[in-house]
């Protein structure tokens, strides 16, 4: 028996679920990879205008 209720496919569910969240939380969030942008791009933009 494979149907939506069964035991053995909430736990197939929940084990998929459960490594789509770690892989969600092994990524920087979205304002850290806009801050590491930011900086970048100011110290580029820093080294043209310095010379």
């Amino acid at each position: 028996m494979s149907g939506c209720c069964s035991p053995e496919y909430r736990k197939t569910v929940n084990e998929k679920e459960e490594q789509v969240n770690n892989r969600g939380n092994e990524q920087l969030p979205l304002f850290a990879k806009i801050i590491i942008v930011l900086i970048t791009a100011g110290g580029i933009l820093g080294a043209i205008l310095a010379n």
